[in-house]
């Protein structure tokens, strides 16, 4: 469920600094003002392009954040920083996804998308989708998902064991 904050009902053209939604993890309220725009929306999710990100509830430097959609409370995903100093995802692959979506290199990040694996006889794992990260524009506040070149041997779980 979706509630609004700090709107006006009779003027048409306000916009609501907030939205409280019952999310996954709790009822959480996200500012618009810091909104995600995905043009494309994520693979999959087309129609869904506004996401905001937050911290697990509870969670004090958990290396994982959560990527909630702001127009479907019930979609939401976790996500992983990618740390640009790594060598995982080759630099000269995030430069070209920088540059195809107009991204300047001092405002450019990256996310991975997480998958927890639970089989029915042994314990979760977690893997990381490194084939199509999330790549974001700080400065915008766009993101787009890119498929890195299948060349680079990139995996859609990347076990992080």
């Amino acid at each position: 469920m979706a509630t609004t904050k700090g709107s006006n009902p009779t003027a048409t053209d306000a916009v609501p600094s907030a939205v409280k939604l019952t999310t996954l993890f709790g009822e959480r309220e996200f500012a618009w003002d810091k909104a995600i725009y995905f043009p494309a929306g994520l693979k999959g999710f087309p129609d869904h392009n506004v996401f905001a990100l937050a911290s697990f509830p509870g969670e004090g430097g958990s290396a994982f954040l959560l990527m909630q959609c702001l127009t479907e409370p019930e979609l939401a995903f976790i996500v992983a920083p990618y740390n640009l100093e790594s060598d995982t995802i080759r630099p000269e692959h995030l430069e070209q996804a920088f540059g195809i979506h107009g991204i300047k290199k001092n405002d450019g990040a990256v996310l991975l998308i997480v998958t927890l694996h639970k089989p029915d006889d042994g314990p979760f794992s977690m893997s990381v989708n490194l084939r199509a990260p999330i790549i974001l524009d700080t400065a915008r506040q766009a993101a787009y998902q890119h498929h890195l070149p299948e060349a680079g041997g990139y995996s859609f779980h990347h076990d992080l064991g």
